[in-house]
């Protein structure tokens, strides 16, 4: 009978996270590797991934850094080809690079920059999951998470940048597209949907905003910024068996902003 540790345990597979560099991406690496995975850790400058790769290993795991754009095909082919030469494998894809809010109003947002927003949060996305799934889907094994936020689920108050919560919402029918076209190979494709966490440029915004700072807190019923330590910690559990019976579910973390 497996037991329960081992249902959350990830020894023995290997996980790609791109965005790897900061935040989010950062956290997920390492919570990862804590839990017994392998990584693969990407972003857009390969000198940026120093400080993710130490804290892998320092959880006594390998890694493989690798610089790519996950708008171009052919960086994201290489990405996952040079991930299987290395490991012989790849068990779970996080689809974590994104763009920050363009936090303008639409009659003042350009074409190029609302292209450049859903060219990264929701063509990047498809363009990784569509060339892990082709490592995956032989295999019939595989977890991939997309990135998607609460923003893909309501229009956040306070804030501008359409563009934004229209590429995440869109990520969430994108995660179940692929988990329906990919159910009968056992692939899971899961999307993970946080609130306002305490990354870098959150903090920075609110700093510079107290009075927003305030009034977003307000609208939290939890009354608090997320944990990044929270957020890591539910990623390993969507990466594990515990998640083998969900597909094209969006799981939502963000301190009951979505509730009112």
């Amino acid at each position: 009978m497996v037991s329960l540790a081992d249902f959350f345990s990830l020894r023995g597979r290997v996980a790609l996270v791109t965005g790897a560099s900061r935040g989010l991406g950062q956290a997920f690496a390492g919570a990862l590797a804590e839990a017994g995975a392998d990584l693969v850790i990407v972003s857009r400058h390969l000198g940026e991934l120093g400080e993710t790769a130490g804290a892998v290993r320092a959880h006594g795991r390998e890694v493989l850094s690798l610089e790519a754009d996950i708008r171009q095909e052919e960086a994201v082919r290489e990405m996952v080809t040079r991930t299987v030469e290395r490991f012989g494998r790849l068990d779970v894809l996080v689809n974590n690079a994104g763009t920050e809010r363009q936090n303008l109003p639409p009659e003042q947002t350009s074409l190029e920059s609302w292209k450049e927003v859903l060219d990264i949060n929701l063509n990047g996305q498809f363009l990784c999951a569509r060339e892990v799934g082709k490592v995956m889907i032989p295999r019939r094994a595989g977890k991939i998470i997309n990135l998607a936020s609460m923003s893909g689920m309501v229009i956040n108050r306070y804030f501008h940048g359409g563009s934004y919560d229209v590429s995440k919402a869109a990520v969430v029918g994108l995660t179940k597209a692929l988990a329906a076209e990919w159910a009968p190979y056992n692939l899971n494709v899961i999307a993970l949907a946080p609130g306002y966490y305490g990354t870098a440029p959150n903090l920075r915004w609110f700093q510079g905003n107290p009075e927003i700072h305030r009034q977003v807190l307000d609208l939290i019923p939890l009354g608090r910024l997320g944990d990044l330590r929270e957020l890591a910690a539910l990623l390993v559990v969507l990466a594990s068996e515990v998640s083998n019976y969900m597909t094209g579910s969006t799981v939502v973390i963000d301190g009951g902003y979505t509730l009112w």
